[in-house]
């Protein structure tokens, strides 16, 4: 069953290299793996549907080692690369009608690392859950708003500076409000 929805996966990448997300077909994507429609239909429901799978497959599952302090800046790097290998797949998500699609999935990776890094930095006793749901919100949307940055400008800066950028911001404010909060 995976091994269909991976070649259903890849032949929506293919198709999107040279098709707006938007003009592409069932068809496009079935006659491009070689299946029927009802094998699409049989794993998913719509072309949107397949597009969620694969960025939960291809990027979500890999990024459970990098949950700590000293490893989500490797987690972060593993979402950018990803971006850059597969440039226009992503380009033509960030620029389609499921552009919040992207926007959503980027935020709630980067709200569920923050969470986990918290969680395994602080006691509850240190930073409440509530604070950190609130850091992680706002950090998250954050984050996602840098790396909404780095694809209008078609990933022109290079990832290391984006990272260092957001490692700095981030990791410095976590500290200064735990050691500031009344």
């Amino acid at each position: 069953m995976n091994l269909t929805k991976k070649a259903l996966s890849q032949a929506l990448k293919e198709s999107m290299n040279h098709l707006p997300f938007e003009k592409i077909t069932i068809n496009d994507v079935t006659q491009e793996a070689g299946v029927s429609r009802n094998t699409f239909y049989y794993h998913f429901s719509d072309i949107n549907e397949l597009l969620a799978w694969t960025f939960d497959n291809e990027i979500v599952k890999g990024l459970e080692n990098y949950e700590d302090l000293n490893t989500w800046n490797d987690g972060l790097l593993s979402v950018l690369n990803y971006t850059e290998e597969n440039r226009k797949f992503c380009l033509n998500t960030f620029h389609s009608f499921n552009r919040d699609r992207l926007e959503f999935f980027l935020y709630d990776i980067t709200y569920q690392m923050l969470i986990s890094i918290m969680n395994q930095s602080y006691t509850e006793n240190i930073l409440s859950q509530d604070l950190k749901e609130q850091i992680a919100d706002f950090y998250g949307r954050a984050i996602v708003a840098q790396v909404i940055h780095w694809l209008t400008t078609r990933l022109e800066e290079p990832k290391d500076q984006v990272i260092a950028r957001i490692e700095r911001v981030t990791r410095g404010m976590i500290e200064l409000i735990v050691h500031n909060q009344p």
